[in-house]
């Protein structure tokens, strides 16, 4: 586990900031509507179910709504390893918060979380993480809006991933995650023009982790063709620059690097069966570090979702490019992920989920290594009436690596309550 070297922000951080510039561009292309409305092709887990409709508190024009859940958790591997896996049972706790306000031109959202595990043996696996975020745009005419976010959060490092190097004798990594991020899009009537810029901070607590912490800022401009509607053709550029705090990491190297990129696809935006973006391109990783190659690779991007009935929906998600990473040896990392979502709603008020998914991690440098996981998940959730339901879950992980202490398998199961008011 020593020889693991991370810059890496986290598997949920690194999901948010590389959606951030597609959530943007989704928001900045929808029209402003009203928080019930279900929109064209909805996922089925969203659709409206009369009798089993939330009841949410309205304080003047702002809505308020509370979601706390409640799970028993097994995991079979608490800690990841490829040997001698501990096993242990965990209490969850999971309440959340938003509020949204919606003006004629305008909207706001704010939300606040918070994610508790108590472990019944393996005490040093208990965390809290927990985070807030304000977001909203605004459409000063009709052609131009305008989007922001502001996000806080604390995040656990998952001994999981890959880059993780704690010892199984400390608890896992803290990590403070600050971002902010700015958006406009100009919407013609057959071209639109999105342009993001964002800055993410992020502070490992632990200070023998500080060669890890560093400061992220992204920028993308993305242009949109319709020559005739539902199909449309885009083209975007993309920059990516890591600057970490020390002047090199554990293992002696300066980590600094930007990344750049291409991408061009189809998107299918206006049909009730099939919606979504597919890209690909090339992305550049030019490091500062004279002791790093630099390195071109294939670039993908893409989210479609197809909807053969109304209360079924499948979802494919692709992503391939340049991740951050400072471990011993290794000059870069390249990730790529293929998962495909299902679901569906079995009856008024039993729904259903299931996901497969596979990632490759693949280093470059001296004792370059391959890391493949494939995962399986599955959910199903039982609406006893408008404010609570019930729900059990499964997943299961495994990965595969040339290194032996890079491998685990890993199962977990839960069940538990949801309450919304």
């Amino acid at each position: 586990m020593a020889k693991r070297r991370s810059a890496s922000i986290g598997r949920a951080g690194r999901a948010r900031f590389r959606a951030l510039p597609l959530i943007a561009i989704l928001l900045a292309g929808t029209p402003l509507a009203g928080a019930q409305q279900a929109r064209r092709g909805a996922s089925p887990l969203d659709l409206p179910r009369p009798g089993y409709e939330r009841r949410s508190t309205h304080v003047g024009p702002a809505e308020i709504r509370i979601d706390v859940e409640v799970a028993a958790l097994y995991d079979s591997n608490v800690y990841a390893t490829s040997t001698a896996a501990t096993g242990d049972a965990a209490v969850i706790a999971r309440p959340r918060v938003e509020i949204d306000w919606r003006g004629a031109n305008a909207e706001l959202h704010g939300e606040a979380y918070a994610d508790t595990r108590r472990y019944l043996d393996q005490g040093r696996e208990s965390a809290t993480s927990f985070g807030a975020a304000v977001s909203g745009r605004i459409a000063p005419a009709r052609e131009h809006v305008l989007s922001g976010e502001m996000r806080f959060d604390r995040d656990i490092e998952s001994r999981a991933d890959p880059e993780a190097r704690a010892s199984l004798l400390l608890r896992p990594r803290k990590i403070n995650i600050l971002m902010g991020e700015l958006g406009y899009a100009l919407n013609g009537s057959r071209l639109r023009l999105n342009l993001t810029g964002g800055v993410q901070k992020l502070d490992f607590l632990d200070p023998n982790e500080q060669d890890r912490d560093f400061m992220m800022w992204r920028g993308s401009a993305r242009a949109t063709w319709r020559p005739a509607a539902p199909v449309a053709f885009f083209a975007e550029a993309y920059v990516n620059r890591r600057n970490f705090r020390t002047a090199v990491d554990l293992s002696g190297v300066n980590r600094d690097a930007t990344t750049y990129g291409f991408l061009a696809g189809v998107s299918r935006e206006v049909s009730p069966r099939l919606r979504g973006r597919v890209g690909a391109g090339v992305f550049r990783f030019d490091p500062e570090d004279a002791a790093l190659d630099g390195y071109t690779g294939f670039a993908l991007s893409g989210d479609v979702t197809w909807n053969p009935r109304a209360r079924t929906a499948v979802t494919a998600q692709l992503f391939r490019g340049d991740v951050a990473t400072a471990r011993a040896g290794a000059t870069g990392r390249t990730d790529t992920r293929i998962a495909l979502r299902i679901d569906q709603e079995a009856y008024h008020n039993v729904l259903l989920s299931g996901r497969a998914g596979w990632t490759q991690s693949k280093y470059r440098g001296v004792g370059a290594d391959t890391l493949n996981t494939w995962s399986l998940a599955a959910e199903g959730e039982y609406l006893v009436n408008r404010a609570f339901s019930l729900f059990v879950g499964a997943n299961y992980a495994r990965r595969t690596a040339r290194d032996r202490l890079d491998r685990f398998s890993r199962a977990q199961l839960q069940a538990g309550i949801r309450a919304r008011f």
